[in-house]
């Protein structure tokens, strides 16, 4: 994906039990803005959380080097905890985190195996992650984490281009 590129959306229907658990119809505004002040003034922590989620890629990394798991369980597992990292760095004011997962997640879900140069971008991928955790870099980054977006952005391209000429 280019940084010209939008995402594709996918949008998920809710099951019948979570929508008979909460209703339908729209939200009422008030709630759309208690529960944004709620995110906007939330002062949870993330780095212990962000690090265990890291760890488990640290080690998912490993066990596809030395094939403890197979080349499509370490895709799974690889992706799943991008997701997970996606998912919540926004919502604690990591938003440079997100919007990297959310690049690895793209590249993640173009593959159909991955191989050790794959493998090599996210180990690289989750590093930087490391550091930003460790730095507590929250916000977008500015000019670095664009920067740093466009790196992953281009690594990931540069893999899909040399994985289709084999």
């Amino acid at each position: 994906m280019t940084a010209n590129q939008n995402p594709k959306v996918r949008i998920f229907r809710a099951s019948y039990e979570l929508r008979a658990r909460i209703g339908v119809g729209p939200v009422p505004e008030e709630t759309l803005i208690d529960c944004q002040q709620m995110i906007d003034k939330n002062e949870f922590d993330f780095t212990p959380l962000a690090r265990e989620f890291l760890e488990n890629l640290s080690r998912t990394i490993r066990k596809a080097r030395t094939k403890e798991i197979s080349e499509n369980e370490a895709l799974h597992r690889m992706t799943e905890i991008v997701m997970q990292l996606k998912a919540n760095a926004s919502t604690f004011h990591y938003r440079l985190v997100g919007n990297l997962a959310q690049v690895m997640l793209g590249f993640l879900e173009s593959l159909t195996h991955i191989d050790a140069n794959a493998v090599e971008i996210v180990e690289a991928h989750q590093k930087t992650l490391l550091a930003i955790i460790e730095k507590r870099m929250t916000g977008d980054g500015g000019p670095y984490g664009r920067q740093l977006q466009q790196e992953l952005i281009q690594a990931c391209e540069r893999y899909s281009r040399s994985s289709e000429k084999k």
